[in-house]
């Protein structure tokens, strides 16, 4: 039975602490308007407390509770009309027999239409006009546009007469004879007018996955909350990564200082949008003991079993306080299932084993915590359905993907030793295991594998090398030993990439391939896992991604993944001359500047960077497209001075 890997209204991390005073502040401030965050990294478990809130606050009848996610409507349409035009949809559906609250909707969705208009009209006048909606500044985008229409070359000026007309009607008056601050204005008294009609004395929207969308989305919709719909008897309650947001502001600000005072401008935005934030701390070591003994008894019993419920109970209790180290009894989760109490027992003993370096390696990120175990139960599983499930000891494997997931350099090296020995038995971690934290391995020491090599292990250049990173010291120490085990099936079952690192496991290929798709900070934070990519995943990887910029179609702008292909090939040269290749293929009228820019860490190979060469000497030597020309002869001088 695999561990659900989704938000969840049953508290496992005694989070009710959070939902619960977040419920209470936000009861206590009903007549004002409230803005509140819930922050934490991917998979803290923010999208839970979501949960856990809405479910207190749905059984009040005089609070409309709404839930919108904005990566859900990533792309679809404007991010601040998407928000707006949600929350009125939403609240009118749950008050729909109430007073007049259709006619009053309808009149609101109509300025929203109206606001869309104005966003087609002019996409970058429009951000301007509404997060600073002043008449002077309407005017100064006017006459920056007259004076790029006089004086930019090279650029088909003939479209620019038809554009500043288009951003000049927005000065003029809508049907109802309002310009776009006076809308703005009128929004806000429509919407408190709105919440009064129907009934309710407290709005709440929760809005989740704020930190999965684009800097662009992110930013807009943060603003809308403040231009249109903070007004009294509102609360939004918002889950994001605090980290995100901030990237994301300074991408939205990209001419801004880094800071002015004690804090930079980034985090003086976020905390001007959102009044009153609650960081979800990271699991300590005892916590994830804990968390990890919960998931393998929820495996082994359901979650719906009383035993597991009451188990569920002593849990938040020991996690109240705990510095206390107290935790979970050994017969507390054997209680729990008389019938299954080998099972349980055995999930005990592995969360007492791998709890301690498990919450160092996901920095206590229970998300990880969740995809390590339910690759564990898939590993098993496959074992069995091959045939040799009875050779695969759960603690053993348990260590091995331990060192797989946070030391892969280490974890091929024993593989290869393991695969290469006639009894799959690495007698290097012989000396290793028996090594102490802070002592060197004794030379001498003999391994007692029954290999035909079998001779003194003393400390080598590559014993050396793992003793001295702590993580590895620790693992070393980490029961059971694994000198004198066959590894070989543990190693075959890990091949089977496509089965365990499914995205419904462990992140899988489809959720990297997703990542290197996303914002930069989101591929920078992928990179290592790149660089883990055996070389045929990397295939995979590298020809899923060049599909996705095959398919965008318009390559006058950087298409989605590129920067992710460039990643790729740094980390794996020999997939360099393919991506090349795919640049060769481009047609230089339709390219833009950006496809000359950022190979130089990309393209390695000696082979592979003179034929890049080449191709821009190509575009460098054609005439139809003067940007790419340009663009390309000056990046050729940088690649020729990168040693080719």
């Amino acid at each position: 039975m695999l561990i659900p890997d989704h938000e969840t209204e049953i508290d496992y991390l005694n989070c009710q602490v959070i939902s619960q005073t977040v419920v209470e502040l936000v009861q206590d401030n009903r007549t004002r308007a409230l803005t509140v965050g819930i922050h934490g990294d991917w998979g803290a478990g923010k999208s839970s407390i979501l949960k856990m809130i809405e479910s207190k606050l749905e059984s009040d009848e005089e609070v409309a509770v709404l839930w919108f996610n904005g990566w859900t409507f990533e792309g679809f349409d404007d991010a601040k009309t998407v928000l707006i035009e949600n929350t009125i949809t939403e609240l009118c559906r749950q008050r729909s027999t109430v007073g007049k609250v259709k006619e009053k909707a309808k009149k609101l969705l109509r300025r929203v239409n109206w606001l869309k208009v104005a966003k087609r009209a002019s996409g970058v006048t429009y951000n301007i006009l509404t997060g600073l909606p002043s008449p002077d500044q309407f005017e100064i985008a006017l006459g920056a546009l007259r004076k790029v229409a006089q004086d930019v070359k090279n650029v088909n000026a003939s479209e620019i007469p038809s554009k500043i007309e288009e951003i000049e009607s927005l000065l003029k008056p809508a049907e109802d004879g309002e310009n776009l601050p006076e809308t703005i204005h009128k929004f806000r008294e429509e919407f408190q007018d709105l919440l009064k009609e129907a009934k309710i004395s407290q709005l709440v929207v929760l809005i989740d996955d704020l930190d999965r969308c684009l800097p662009e989305t992110a930013v807009q919709t943060l603003e809308a909350i403040r231009l249109f719909l903070f007004v009294p008897k509102t609360a939004f309650v918002i889950g994001a990564d605090e980290a995100m947001i901030e990237y994301a502001v300074r991408q939205h600000f990209p001419d801004l200082p880094v800071a002015s005072g004690p804090l930079p401008y980034a985090r003086n935005y976020l905390e001007k949008l959102i009044q009153i934030p609650f960081r979800i701390p990271a699991l300590g070591a005892q916590e994830t003991r804990t968390y990890v003994q919960l998931l393998l008894v929820q495996s082994i019993v359901g979650e719906d079993h009383v035993g597991f419920g009451k188990l569920l109970e002593k849990a938040k209790n020991s996690l109240e306080k705990p510095w206390l180290g107290k935790g979970l009894l050994q017969t507390d989760v054997q209680e729990v299932d008389e019938n299954k109490k080998d099972e349980l027992n055995s999930a005990f003993v592995l969360a007492q084993q791998i709890a301690p370096i498990l919450a160092e390696g996901t920095k206590g990120n229970p998300r990880q915590i969740k995809r390590f175990l339910n690759a564990l139960l898939v590993r098993q599983v496959i074992a069995k359905a091959r045939g040799f499930g009875d050779q695969i000891k759960q603690p053993v494997l348990a260590k091995l993907m331990l060192a797989e997931r946070f030391q892969p350099d280490f974890y091929e090296h024993i593989s290869m030793c393991a695969m290469s020995a006639g009894d799959g038995k690495v007698g290097e971690l012989l000396a290793l295991e028996a090594s102490g934290q802070s002592k060197k391995i004794k030379k001498g020491s003999k391994s007692t594998s029954k290999r035909s090599s079998d001779k003194e292990q003393p400390p080598d250049h590559e014993g050396a090398k793992w003793l001295r990173r702590d993580w590895l010291k620790r693992w070393f120490q980490i029961e059971p030993k694994l000198s004198m085990e066959d590894l070989r099936p543990y190693v075959f079952v890990a091949r089977d990439k496509r089965l365990l690192t499914s995205a419904s496991v462990q992140g899988g290929l489809e959720a990297l391939l997703f990542k290197l798709c996303g914002s930069n900070l989101e591929i920078r934070g992928a990179e290592s896992e790149v660089r883990a990519l055996s070389s045929a995943d990397a295939g995979v990887i590298f020809h899923g991604l060049r599909e996705r910029v095959l398919s965008a179609g318009d390559f006058s702008v950087e298409p989605n993944g590129i920067v992710g292909l460039a990643i790729v090939a740094k980390h794996h040269p020999q997939l360099q001359n393919e991506l090349v290749a795919l640049l060769e293929s481009f047609d230089p009228k339709i390219l833009g500047p950006w496809v000359v820019k950022g190979w130089n860490e990309a393209v390695t190979d000696m082979q592979a960077r003179r034929k890049l060469i080449t191709v821009m000497r190509v575009w460098g030597a054609q005439d139809e497209n003067k940007f790419l020309k340009t663009a390309a002869v000056s990046a050729i001088k940088t690649l020729q001075g990168k040693g080719s």
